[in-house]
């Protein structure tokens, strides 16, 4: 039986002296609840390369008190946002084209998240979660990072362990869909230009294997299956690493076999990945894969979500974006 896991190594075209010039983010919110894991995500935000004029803004929902809808019901969290921002200024007082904001807001959190992503344009919120513990306790369905995964139409990086540097062991997971050609190049903006990048594809060939099970010559079968498939997914995995091998990045090639949940969460863990990439579609909720390997993740999860692409019209035009 051929192993469940296989890699490889792409080199760039371009040497290692001539990387094209990291593009920065223009829109980062960040989500602010004042525990220490909104801490920990402002940290984390304050890392992210910015691009020049960006726009950085420091988010807190809180739920009216004693009756009030306006202001009045946000006095309490007034003070420590603005200690907040007034620190993450300081951070970025070496970068006085960056433009960051305040926002006090009352109402349901994840539905304000959505409203000022949407107003703003924001490209990434950073929210932050409790480190799971062990045994690990899957997020709560109701839990307020998975109702902002669904309901922000914007990439979410959700943070556990404290940030004590740039990403550096970033993992992206890719199915060849369009969604994951925007997760990685999302990924090889946040990440170092000297960063290897590792990208997993997994195949799965449960349904398959299980057919021919019982079978004569099952055993036999089920060898040249995996053979094809793994000759077929790695040709489509170079294939869609080509378009990036002129950027000067380094592209790690990694495959494996069997359930892609278990398979992705069991990749970060041995290789002790500091960021795990996923793809999604702002047209379609999150996937049982997303939102399983959200819940169980020991790294820090973005979930990269892009808009969908505007439908055609019947003269082979596009509509307007919305």
């Amino acid at each position: 039986m051929r192993p469940n896991v296989s890699s490889s190594k792409g080199l760039p075209l371009l040497s290692e002296g001539l990387p094209r010039a990291q593009r920065g983010l223009r829109r980062v919110a960040v989500g602010l609840d004042f525990s220490l894991q909104s801490e920990f995500a402002l940290a984390r935000a304050l890392r992210l390369p910015l691009a020049h004029g960006a726009a950085f803004s420091v988010l807190h929902v809180s739920p009216p008190l004693d009756g009030h809808q306006g202001p009045d019901g946000t006095v309490a969290g007034e003070r420590c946002l603005r200690r907040l921002v007034t620190s993450a200024a300081k951070r970025l007082r070496l970068r006085p084209d960056v433009d960051v904001r305040e926002e006090l807001r009352t109402g349901d959190a994840p539905h304000v998240a959505a409203e000022l992503a949407k107003d703003q344009g924001v490209e990434v919120l950073v929210v932050g979660r409790p480190h799971p513990a062990f045994p690990v306790k899957p997020l709560p369905e109701s839990s307020m990072v998975m109702r902002l995964v669904r309901e922000v139409d914007a990439s979410v990086l959700v943070v556990m362990p404290h940030p004590g540097r740039v990403y550096h062991r970033p993992l992206v997971a890719v199915n060849f869909s369009r969604e994951s050609r925007r997760a990685l190049e999302l990924t090889m903006r946040l990440c170092p230009a000297s960063t290897p990048i590792e990208v997993l594809h997994v195949v799965d060939l449960r349904a398959e294997e299980a057919a021919l099970h019982g079978q004569d010559g099952h055993m036999t079968q089920e060898l040249r299956l995996r053979q094809e498939r793994e000759d077929a997914a790695r040709k489509a995995l170079g294939r869609f690493l080509a378009p990036y091998r002129e950027t000067g990045r380094v592209m790690e090639s990694r495959l494996r076999f069997g359930d892609p949940r278990e398979c992705i969460l069991a990749e970060a863990l041995e290789r002790e990945s500091d960021l795990l990439t996923l793809g999604m579609s702002s047209a379609n909720p999150p996937s049982e894969l997303t939102e399983g390997v959200l819940r169980r993740s020991h790294c820090d999860v973005l979930i990269s979500r892009h808009a969908a692409p505007p439908p055609a019209l019947p003269d082979g035009g596009r509509a307007p974006a919305s």
